[in-house]
């Protein structure tokens, strides 16, 4: 009598089997196709030249080739120009109309041509389409997960947070069914999936950074004193932001060379690592690391030094590149409050990290007098 169930059973999970290959080849063969151009060798020749932080030589041919047909630069320039934390100086030069010219399609006319991503969506181009639905901030787990499935994990990020924040449980519970056990946001998701009365975001951030363990709990007991703790977790969420004078945490707290400890070890912090070995003595990186991981904005803000577009550029690849380095250290230099006043200034910058603000003052001075021609 069961011999009937079992074949049912096995024709069960074969029909699963092969719709699941049936929608990875789908999804393969429109990505394909909506990344047509993807190995033009011009591309990935100016792919290499930015990867250096040089915009002047390879954001026009990335231009050019959208121009001419090329799917993969018309998505990668539209990334760039919505992710990019901190111009160059060669955009930041730019006319509004030049730089227009530069990453907008050519469907439109004057200053409201449409960015390429929207001009490919129309066209329907299914990656254009989820890569733009990651930039709407309603609450979209669909989106997210076919982000994830097309391998654009780090686009899918902000609509993660936005989901994990105001979203329902059930929508936090979908998240955590999909999203790596490994990933730099699972102290966010798991600090708002039970929330507890004083385990902030920058608790749980705090709890991954010193114990490694990726099973956030609420209940963990940190080793420092309330105060060190409360601190800690408030740098860990903010940085600086909520003003570098008033910030709390500093050489004397307990977690500090824990932090240090992480941001060289972490992969996703990789540019800071490497900014702060190059411009600074050994005995100096480790204060460097901690101001710039401030200046920031925190653990939230560091995670997400993200390569425009997987396809393309590996994640690996992108935050060990000298771009990765470039964004951060114009990202720091430029930073601004809420009321638009610069995050730090040299002396304040001088008192925390001498090697890292004599860096910045040259970024600073060399943009001021690009300027002033």
């Amino acid at each position: 009598m069961q011999k009937p169930i079992v074949k049912s059973s096995i024709r069960l999970l074969i029909t699963i089997g092969v719709l699941f290959w049936i929608e990875v080849l789908v999804i393969q063969s429109a990505r394909a196709n909506d990344l047509s151009g993807i190995d033009d060798p011009a591309l990935l020749a100016a792919v290499e030249v930015w990867l250096k932080d040089n915009d002047m030589e390879s954001l026009p041919v990335f231009a050019s080739r959208a121009s001419e047909g090329n799917k993969a630069a018309r998505l990668l320039l539209a990334r760039i120009e919505a992710t990019e934390q901190a111009a160059s100086n060669f955009v930041n030069d730019l006319s509004r109309k030049d730089r227009i010219d530069l990453f907008r399609s050519n469907s439109g006319k004057g200053l409201f041509r449409p960015t390429w991503l929207k001009s490919e969506m129309q066209d329907g181009n299914k990656v254009a389409a989820v890569l733009l639905e990651s930039s709407n901030t309603a609450v979209n787990v669909s989106a997210i997960r076919t982000l994830f499935e097309i391998g654009e994990e780090e686009a899918a990020y902000d609509l993660i947070r936005e989901v994990a924040g105001i979203g329902s449980q059930d929508d936090k519970k979908e998240l955590a069914s999909f999203l790596p056990p490994e990933s730099e946001l699972i102290p966010y998701l798991r600090s708002l999936q039970n929330p507890v009365s004083g385990f902030t975001p920058g608790h749980a951030a705090l709890q991954k950074i010193i114990d490694g363990s990726e099973a956030i709990d609420s209940a963990y007991i940190f080793p420092g004193s309330e105060r060190d703790t409360s601190a800690a977790a408030d740098f860990v969420e903010f940085g600086y932001q909520n003003g570098v004078e008033a910030s709390g945490f500093d050489q004397t707290n307990s977690y500090y060379d824990g932090l240090a400890n992480w941001i060289e070890a972490e992969s996703a912090t990789a540019p800071i690592t490497t900014l702060c070995r190059r411009v600074c003595n050994n005995e100096a990186v480790k204060s460097c690391a901690v101001t710039a991981f401030g200046l920031v904005g925190g653990y939230y803000k560091v995670i997400k030094f993200d390569s425009p577009l997987q396809a393309l550029i590996e994640q690996s690849r992108y935050v060990t590149s000298d771009r990765a380095v470039g964004m951060l250290l114009r990202r720091i230099s430029f930073v601004k409050t809420a009321a638009g006043t610069p995050m730090i200034s040299d002396a304040e910058l001088g008192k925390k990290s001498t090697c890292l603000a004599r860096t910045v003052t040259e970024v600073r001075t060399t943009r001021d007098g690009n300027q002033r021609k």
